[in-house]
């Protein structure tokens, strides 16, 4: 089942989650990543490294309050880790305060845990095998499962305290109840929706879970009163959360041994593959502090060494060496586990194939092989495995990234047109690009871990440092250079530097100097050609002005004389 899911939005790919997940059971895409589940064995590593809150898990709490809401009777199993996982006065307070919550009952699992440990010893007893596995740890049992299939004979066939609790429940309150675990353990919400576990338990709750809805509840639990538990284990039960107690009369064959943390548990089932390990009675969890300091812990202050001591002094104050109040149902369940995982396919690569994705990052030899572990991998080699796999690509190697990005930035300032600088706060130059040298004619080993006044006037900068804003845009002529430059003053308040960008536009200014000069010079030419035009438009009209007086006074004159030489007629 997908239990764990990444958010676009949060994931900064900082790739911790990777760099915790032992089975590598996490696939980058772009900028996108997705849990393996064929890969996974749910530790929930990668959920507790991850702090941006990039990875989630659904929350059951809202699946549980509308089992409170119908009318089935909601029993809780509860880890005995969780004296660790809350500030209490006394253990029982806890049972007072799920009861507020609405829970019919509140069971501890140690009840189931008494069972298993009894079948334990039971096994080792009569076991022959060269060494014997727990199965409490469903993370632990997805490993041995899933890499390491040839160990399985190796692992006690018998259900987990949970499951065997579970079932213990449905037998003392009827197969209708609704069934919660309450415990330490992301794992366990996988190993409940088991095919072979199926009507046993309803709803997993982590105590972080827990916690949190108790705050939205306003349930302080150092001020509710004690309640006692509906079912309680023996002491063998509850020192479950710190490790399997087995009775030395009836394990004389193995040696106890406990591992905790994946890569540890990985250590040694190596070991015991390779034949090097025999007559170990084998407890692995895959947390690196056991149960009490499990994946489905509060995010809190509070250490390891508290949480301990805290469940020890919770046994010792509420000791109950008498059978529990649920033996009689012990031998009316079923608690044989069944194979619940396959194995995961193990890919071989050729050298050459890996050789060439390393080429592809630019480790062309062993020597750039830098098994930095920033894409989240041990070693360079298995990430190359991981891409060839289709997991991975070749972006995550931060070496050849920030190697890729310095040589295109070493391009772009080392061959811009455009004079690039940076000063200090102190206007001391910091670097200085060629085109900044020929601009302003120096070399830039005479102006580095110098004032940028030796150079050009320093007002500007002055002005940027103590108003904190970046300047834009700004034209300015420097005539002593014979230029005429854009100015770009961009603020790093962080790296306490002016990063300055200047564009020559000396050619553009004179451009448009001569432009206007020959708008102008058009202009005045035009004003001319009018004025010539008006004159030449007047001398015409005055040359037109006179000929018309004189044709006028000689047609008057013709007129006259005619009038005369009628009269004499």
């Amino acid at each position: 089942m997908k239990f764990i899911s990444f958010s676009e939005d949060k994931c900064v790919n900082c790739y911790k989650c990777i760099r915790v997940c032992e089975p590598k059971a996490i696939s980058v895409f772009g900028n996108r990543q997705e849990n393996d589940e064929i890969r996974c064995i749910s530790c929930g590593e990668c959920y507790v490294a991850c702090d941006r809150e990039g990875l989630y898990i659904k929350d059951k709490v809202k699946e549980v309050q509308k089992a409170l809401s119908s009318d089935k009777k909601v029993i809780a199993s509860l880890a005995p880790s969780f004296p660790g996982a809350f500030s209490l006065n006394e253990g029982k307070q806890i049972v007072a305060a799920l009861k507020e919550l609405g829970f019919y009952a509140v069971e501890e699992t140690a009840v189931g845990a008494d069972i298993v440990i009894n079948e334990y010893e039971k096994y080792t007893k009569e076991s022959e095998r060269k060494n014997l596995i727990s199965t409490s740890c469903p993370a632990t049992n997805y490993l041995v499962e899933k890499y390491y299939p040839e160990l399985k004979e190796y692992m006690i066939p018998v259900v987990s305290p949970m499951i065997a609790h579970g079932k213990m429940i449905r037998k003392k309150y009827g197969e209708d109840v609704y069934v919660v675990f309450i415990g330490p353990c992301i794992a366990k919400k996988v190993e409940a929706k088991e095919e072979q576990y199926t009507g046993v338990i309803d709803s997993v709750l982590t105590f972080v879970e827990l916690k949190k809805w108790f705050e939205e509840r306003s349930i302080d639990l150092s001020k509710v009163d004690p309640m006692d538990f509906d079912g309680k284990g023996k002491d063998k039960g509850k020192l479950i959360a710190c490790r399997i107690k087995l009775s030395k009369e009836k394990n004389k064959e193995y040696e106890k041994l406990v591992v905790t943390g994946v890569e540890r548990c990985k250590e040694i089932l190596e070991s015991i593959k390779k034949g090097e390990l025999e007559g170990l009675f084998l407890e692995m969890l895959s947390c690196s502090g056991g149960c009490i300091d499990g994946t489905g812990m509060p995010k809190d202050a509070t250490s390891y060494h508290v949480r301990k001591k805290r469940v020890k002094d919770y046994i010792t104050n509420s000791s109950c060496s008498q059978e529990n109040q649920q033996s009689e149902f012990a031998g009316e369940i079923n608690i044989n586990k069944k194979e619940s995982a396959k194995k995961v396919e193990q890919h071989e690569y050729s050298n050459e194939q890996v050789e060439g994705v390393l080429k592809s990052m630019g480790k062309n030899k062993v020597e750039d092989e830098l098994n930095c572990n920033a894409c989240g991998y041990g070693t360079c080699r298995e990430l190359a495995e991981s891409i060839l796999r289709g997991s991975s690509h070749v972006n995550m190697c931060l070496p050849f990234m920030r190697s890729k990005a310095e040589s295109l930035k070493n391009v772009i300032f080392d061959h811009s047109p455009n004079a690039i600088f940076m000063v200090d706060f102190d206007l001391i130059v910091k670097e200085f690009n060629p085109s900044s040298e020929i601009t302003f004619n120096i070399k830039a080993d005479k102006i580095k871990g110098q004032r940028i006044g030796n150079v050009i006037d320093e007002s500007i900068f002055k002005e940027v440092v103590q108003t904190k804003t970046n300047l834009i845009g700004k034209k300015i002529e420097y005539s002593q250079y014979g230029v005429i430059l854009i100015a770009n003053i961009i603020y790093l308040k962080e790296e306490r530097i002016l990063m300055t960008i200047m564009t020559d536009v000396t050619s553009a200014e004179k451009n448009k100097e001569e432009l206007i000069r020959v708008k102008e010079n058009t202009l005045n030419v035009a004003q001319s050609v009018i004025d010539k035009q008006m004159r030449v438009a007047q001398e015409i009209a005055g040359l037109l002005g006179e000929t018309t007086a004189e044709t006028k006074v000689a047609l008057t004159k013709l007129k006259d004389i005619v009038v005369e030489e009628r009269g004499d007629e």
